[in-house]
């Protein structure tokens, strides 16, 4: 390294020319330690495991009542019984959980984990498809990182599962997949996919498209292009139902003679397959359903009156206005996923957000969830519930939002979001309140393994000390 001479006459320079070389030559092994990831424990599947017995602990089964001092007893990655008095096997791992909380993992209704490692580094970043308003033919699990550095973060501070999802800056984004976070191969990790489809509507996709003088560029281009893809996709499903009719009554009819009319045909020519109306032909089935990202009140009615109008299985997310129409939401039993509940009115369709909005959905009857909408810090799930309890949400409706009512709202509640015989057994051990920013995370299980609670944040620390 050169110096000027006045640097090398001045020492204080000089330590600040050498300070800045060090922080920059630090940052870029940071960049490139991210980049790679968190190493992959070792796969859970290699060799039986011995059961687990959490005793002594404050048990939070959220299914049931609050057990003082209760056992969890795991054994082959599930839950085996929970209760008090239960005996513990001789062969099992013991852990003294008293004066401790022992509670489901946590899951998040919305994060880009595995789609999205640094900010600033497109080429880590593929959550978002930008070149189509239109793409419900992307599949996260086609794009999915298991080894993201952000998922042993996520999972330090007691979250076990995410759901993770495409942007939302197109109209129809794609489908989502419900993962766990214990950093493994995709084909262990995954709990299900797809999870749901997800539109936009309101601001998003028409500031992005409207910037390139295409449509959606308003509200009422959002409308129309999704009314329009459902009506294409509804004729596709019509033409291959017409198809699969003609191609039964053909293998079950005696063969004809002549040519006959081109209707008549046998077998019935097969329709062209497309990606995009496929995709949107199974939630038209209802066998996905469909996450609208709506913040104010007239998106999300516009939402409401799209579904009415396909017969979809609405489920509202962000929703930062949804408190003005709760009576509605509630008679409809459409379930919100809201948040984050730190949502500022720094947007025009957020000028309504208010912090009670979850304590409100809950007194009018909403089923609700609560989300991060985050990647890099989804780990702020305990402390958006957290919030919301401060500003009147009831602790145990604060914690079923993050545990059991995403796994109902997902339909996947027979086998994550509550300490019940024969769910997977994903179990956090804790200091006490998860929702408080001082207690820790001493124990975490995901399907009865131990999972580290050390991140890549923590080696770096130690490596440049």
């Amino acid at each position: 390294m050169r110096t000027s001479p006045s640097t090398a006459r001045n020492p204080r320079s000089l330590i600040c020319l050498i300070t800045c070389s060090l922080l920059c030559s630090a940052s870029v092994l940071v960049s490139m330690d991210v980049l790679r990831g968190a190493e992959k424990p070792a796969s859970s599947a290699s060799s039986p495991l011995p059961p687990v017995a959490i005793v002594g602990g404050k048990v939070f089964p959220v299914s049931g009542p609050v057990i003082e001092g209760g056992t969890v007893l795991i054994r082959n990655g599930k839950i085996e019984s929970v209760g008090k008095g239960i005996a513990v096997p001789a062969d099992a791992k013991r852990i003294d959980a008293t004066g401790q909380w022992v509670l489901p993992g946590m899951v998040d209704s919305r994060t880009h984990l595995g789609l999205w490692e640094v900010d600033l580094a497109p080429v880590t970043r593929d959550e978002d498809e930008d070149t189509d308003p239109v793409t419900p033919q992307m599949r996260v699990v086609d794009a999915f990182y298991d080894e993201s550095a952000n998922i042993s973060v996520t999972r330090q501070v007691g979250i076990t599962a995410a759901l993770t999802t495409p942007g939302d800056e197109n109209l129809i984004n794609g489908q989502s997949a419900l993962v766990d976070l214990s950093g493994e191969d995709l084909e262990q990790v995954l709990i299900k996919f797809p999870v749901a489809m997800h539109f936009s509507l309101g601001e998003p996709p028409k500031a992005r498209y409207g910037a390139r003088t295409q449509l959606p560029s308003t509200r009422m281009g959002n409308a129309a292009l999704i009314r329009s893809s459902l009506l294409q996709a509804r004729d596709y499903l019509t033409k291959w139902d017409t198809y699969e009719q003609k191609k039964l009554k053909c293998d079950t009819a005696k063969p004809s003679k002549g040519k006959g009319k081109k209707d008549d045909k046998c077998p019935p020519e097969r329709p062209a397959i497309d990606l995009k109306l496929a995709a949107l032909a199974s939630v038209l089935k209802g066998e996905m359903p469909a996450i609208f990202r709506a913040q104010r009140m007239d998106d999300i009615l516009t939402s409401i009156r799209l579904a009415d109008e396909f017969k979809l299985r609405l489920i509202l997310s962000h929703a930062a206005e949804a408190y003005k129409v709760g009576n509605l939401l509630a008679s409809k039993r459409i379930p919100v996923l809201v948040g984050p509940i730190t949502t500022q009115p720094e947007h025009i369709e957020t000028l309504g957000a208010i912090y009670e909005n979850a304590a409100l959905l809950n007194d009018a009857g909403v089923k609700l969830a609560i989300q991060t909408d985050r990647t890099n810090d989804a780990r702020t799930l305990p402390w958006e519930a957290g919030l919301a309890v401060t500003y009147g949400l009831p602790w145990d409706v604060a914690l079923r939002s993050v545990t059991l009512s995403p796994a109902e709202i997902f339909g996947v509640a027979d086998r994550v979001g509550s300490l019940e015989p024969g769910k997977r057994a994903d179990v956090i051990v804790t200091t006490g309140d998860p929702f408080q920013p001082l207690t820790q995370v001493k124990h975490l299980f995901i399907r009865g393994v131990e999972r580290s609670l050390r991140t890549r944040q923590e080696d770096l620390a130690d490596k440049y000390r």
